[in-house]
């Protein structure tokens, strides 16, 4: 085998491999981000809903006390607040901000925000973006998370949303965590077998080689 050849073969197959192994862990990172999103929706459905159902009187989101409204909801968002935990809104069935630690959104409607409308139809929405987070907490955040979720009342009526906006590091260490403890078998396994490619079209070479050098005695 000429040495140009044997270059062409090992180069050609490293990059078929390299490609194949990318697109597979391109593969694997999505499902693995897909699936901590899904568990972090979950979660953080399923506590907001227990802490606004032992709290918070589903008829509070309906009424036009607005007082009331504003002493329950603070209270509410003292209990819960947490390093996980950076704000909330608290929306009513038409679309109103009842009240949020973002002081100057209280009392405003949002009638085109399709996430809270998606949620008073009952789905449990999420999303990750940059906030002006000063807003929320001293911490300097670089990114949240925002949870639409929807509250019922013991009828299993909608009667409003609580938006909760969450820190995203450890969403983004969990699955940076999980996608590692996936990619480095699949590493390892490329790592060993492009270098056993090498060696053997090294070996089947060396014969040829011997042929045609000199003999070293």
């Amino acid at each position: 085998m000429k040495e140009g050849a044997y270059k062409t073969i090992v180069l050609g197959f490293g990059l078929l491999l390299f490609i194949v192994v990318a697109l597979w862990l391109y593969s694997r990172y999505s499902e693995i981000r897909t699936a901590a999103i899904e568990r972090k929706k979950a979660e953080t459905a399923a506590y907001i809903k227990s802490r606004v159902s032992a709290m918070v009187d589903p008829a509070v989101f309906g009424g036009g006390d607005f007082i009331r409204q504003r002493q329950v909801f603070q209270s509410f968002f003292d209990t819960i607040r947490s390093r996980q935990l950076a704000g909330i809104k608290v929306w009513n069935r038409d679309m109103t901000v009842l009240w949020s630690n973002l002081g100057e959104l209280t009392g405003q409607r949002f009638p085109e925000n399709r996430q809270v409308r998606r949620a008073l139809d009952g789905e449990v929405e999420f999303g990750m973006g940059r906030q002006k987070t000063k807003h929320f907490t001293g911490r300097q955040l670089h990114e949240l998370s925002y949870t639409f979720v929807p509250i019922s009342d013991a009828k299993g009526n909608i009667v409003g949303v609580v938006e909760v906006y969450q820190p995203t590091l450890s969403l983004h260490e969990e699955i940076g965590s999980e996608f590692q403890q996936a990619a480095l078998p699949v590493g390892t396994f490329m790592f060993i077998g492009y270098g056993m490619l090498v060696l053997l079209l090294h070996m089947l070479m060396a014969p040829k080689n011997l042929a045609v050098g000199e003999n070293p005695i």
